[in-house]
């Protein structure tokens, strides 16, 4: 009988030895895993917020187009964007604490010379320093009707926290660009 207590006294550290095992390698297994968990945690907030941000750029340069296409007088030589039209995509911008980098509005209201083909003409808001965005992407052919394009430039680091820039993924300096084309309404 005393053998058999003695049994059971060897059998209890056995398990509370595999108890300490197992609590262990799940213990390291959230220390290895952690640092992966925390950058796709971070990547999903990051693009997360530059998603919906865009939205409200897109929503702004449509705004401008807008203004743009009920705006009498276009510049018939390339020049700044009207006061009116950098307004409404301020204001709309300042809705979410955004700010913008650059717009350009393109049209092609004004026709010249002998034939009635409009030929294109860009404005350019005046820019901060540190604001060295490219062109538009896509060029438009002038169609036959008037058009106006407003294209807005915002930072990326506007619209989201640099998140990832220690893991080597860095968005400083680089820009989301949003463009609509509105038919000139007058």
């Amino acid at each position: 009988m005393t053998g058999h207590t003695t049994g059971r006294i060897l059998a209890a550290p056995r398990r509370r030895s595999s108890r300490r095992l197992r609590a262990g390698v799940v213990t390291l297994e959230l220390i290895l895993s952690l640092p992966a968990w925390l950058i796709l945690l971070a990547a999903v907030v990051e693009f997360g917020l530059i998603l919906v941000n865009q939205q409200q750029v897109a929503l702004a340069s449509r705004v401008g187009a807008e203004e743009a296409s009920q705006t009498l007088g276009l510049p018939e030589t390339e020049g700044e964007v009207p006061g009116n039209v950098l307004d409404a995509i301020d204001q709309q911008l300042a809705s979410t604490g955004i700010s913008r980098c650059k717009v350009i509005l393109e049209h092609n209201v004004v026709p010249t010379g002998p034939s009635p083909t409009p030929v294109p003409i860009t404005l350019w808001s005046p820019r901060p320093a540190g604001c060295d965005c490219g062109p538009p992407s896509a060029d438009l052919l002038p169609p036959r009707r008037m058009y106006v394009r407003v294209t807005v430039y915002v930072p990326l680091t506007e619209l989201s926290p640099n998140l990832l820039k220690i893991f080597g993924f860095d968005i400083s300096g680089k820009f989301l660009q949003q463009s609509t084309t509105f038919r000139y309404e007058l």
